[in-house]
């Protein structure tokens, strides 16, 4: 199998089980192989980008902000030494990005509204608008330091282990974060269900 079709192997296969191995693709791309770079690139993009989307609140900023996480990356990685775990490494220069945005743009942090998620028919869309103005509002209001943790676990699938890397504290802290964000997360929704849809 040729390099750019294990790229494209390991962009559509959603557990990249059979063809991932993280440490070879590594110390490929730390060697100056754009094609292993690639293949990290499409095994994490879209993880990342729903991440930064749920951070920034924008799609057009997240994947802006999304190619500077690579760029990035790409620019750091022949020169870090050791063993890498790549995930949580990625994770935190995507959110040192959004963290940078925030201070430069002050943007409110919300979730989109997914083409795959959109019903055909109008009553039922009008009813996903409201729900997802409702999730927005509730995600918009919670405090950095609940909704990062949350973002993190939902969009990105990281555990609490790789969460606590990426935000430099402990895991039990992710842990009572993640706790403390799911409670005022449903107090706030339920709250927010209440208020009028402004799609």
């Amino acid at each position: 199998m040729s390099d750019l079709a294990l790229v494209e192997a390991i962009a559509s296969d959603g557990s990249g089980a059979a063809a991932w191995d993280e440490h070879v693709w590594v110390e490929r791309a730390r060697a100056g192989d754009m094609e292993a770079f690639d293949a990290i690139m499409a095994h994490y993009e879209t993880r990342l980008l729903r991440f930064l989307t749920g951070t920034v609140g924008d799609v057009e900023v997240a994947r802006e902000l999304c190619q500077d996480t690579f760029l990035a990356a790409y620019q750091a990685l022949p020169k870090l030494k050791g063993e890498l775990r790549l995930s949580p490494w990625l994770y935190t220069i995507a959110l040192n990005k959004a963290r940078s945005h925030h201070r430069r743009r002050r943007f409110r942090t919300f979730v989109p509204l997914l083409d795959d998620t959109v019903p055909s028919d109008a009553p039922d869309l009008q009813n996903a608008n409201a729900l997802q103005d409702s999730v927005r509002r509730a995600l918009a209001r919670l405090p950095q330091q609940y909704a990062h943790p949350l973002l993190l676990q939902t969009t990105g699938g990281m555990s609490c282990r790789e969460i606590a890397e990426v935000l430099q504290c402990s895991e039990s802290a992710v842990k009572v974060r993640l706790m403390r964000a799911r409670n005022a997360f449903r107090a706030i929704y339920e709250e927010e269900e209440h208020r009028p849809c402004t799609i």
